[in-house]
């Protein structure tokens, strides 16, 4: 039972180390407004640059040796080096982000819109680049330790087995919806340890935040059409399997995905119709309530993102039934 306990720990903590805290980041690459970077920029790395490195890196690679250790105690060695692997990936991102992020956002702490120099634009590219590159190695490591739940046990103990093109599908899905589940489900936990938005000023939120609400509008519908869409195939083929169990978590899986829409529809949909007509210039004075009432309803989608990606992994965690022996 510790074992897998801390199997299930380690696997969310991975999943939390993808994220890189300076969210949004990718909005003010090129051409942009001094006054409104700057502003994010120092409120982002007050929270982000030394508690950052501890939470979403240290820690996580702190279980993940344990977790290595674990698996080549059990003499688990094929999933030993694919953790080791996911280590060293999130150990290359915290070597590039150290080595070269950081000395640029050294240099940007001092700047003001008055002192700015004139290669801004290029230091502050290079730095989202790196920061980027950061995040991708997280990724990578998730994939990797991801990997080592679809490594083979000696036996198959399932009671109906399915046809091998099927099998193959299941868990190509289930591996598709596991990475952005854990990607996306740290929602509340940013907003609770960065939380970046409450703190810039409204000039900088409406520059934020228009450009993800209108991409959103045109590549929602069709994310969550996929997502439904992989989640109903995934649950047909565990009740095709007799696996009742992980059929009825993805079931429950597809409830709080219709839920967080709900919430993002009747919540947030129209406070962000509100937001597309504001201009620096016409900010309403209950601007800060506004903005917290979006959040509020935000939280709300966060924690349905988040039980559903707990519905996820415990799929990794029940047991396959016993194989049934044909009576002689």
């Amino acid at each position: 039972m510790f074992k897998k306990a801390f199997l299930f720990i380690t696997t969310i903590l991975v999943g939390l180390s993808v994220s890189i805290g300076y969210n949004g980041q990718d909005i003010f690459k090129g051409s942009t407004s001094v006054t409104s970077f700057l502003d994010w920029f120092n409120t982002t790395e007050h929270y982000v640059h030394l508690k950052g490195l501890i939470i979403l890196d240290l820690i996580p690679a702190v279980f993940l040796i344990v977790q290595i250790a674990l698996f080549f105690r059990d003499k688990q060695k094929i999933k030993g080096l694919l953790a080791v692997l996911s280590l060293l990936a999130n150990c290359v991102g915290v070597f590039i982000v150290t080595q070269y992020a950081y000395p640029i956002a050294a240099q940007m702490a001092n700047w003001t819109p008055e002192t700015i120099p004139s290669n801004w634009i290029s230091l502050k590219d290079d730095w989202i680049k790196y920061i980027g590159f950061y995040g991708l190695s997280g990724i990578v490591g998730l994939v990797f330790f991801l990997t080592t739940y679809y490594v083979p046990a000696k036996k198959n103990t399932s009671i109906k087995p399915l046809h091998p093109f099927l099998n193959v599908l299941k868990n190509a899905l289930l591996f598709i919806l596991t990475l952005p589940a854990l990607m996306g489900a740290f929602g509340v936990f940013d907003m609770i340890i960065f939380p970046i938005g409450y703190k810039i000023s409204g000039t900088t939120f409406i520059e934020m935040h228009r450009p993800v609400d209108l991409l959103m509008r045109s590549i929602g519908p069709i994310i969550f059409t996929i997502m439904l869409s992989l989640y109903s195939l995934l649950a047909i083929l565990y009740f095709m399997e007799k696996s009742k169990t992980k059929g009825f978590l993805i079931v429950a899986a597809i409830l709080l995905l219709l839920g967080n829409t709900f919430v993002a529809l009747q919540g947030n949909r129209p406070l962000n119709d509100l937001f597309l007509t504001w201009t620096p210039t016409t900010l309403p004075s209950n601007w800060s309530s506004l903005r917290d009432e979006w959040f509020s309803y935000h939280f709300y989608r966060n924690i349905f993102n988040t039980l559903q990606l707990y519905c996820i992994l415990l799929i990794y965690f029940v047991p396959k039934s016993k194989s049934k022996i044909p009576a002689m």
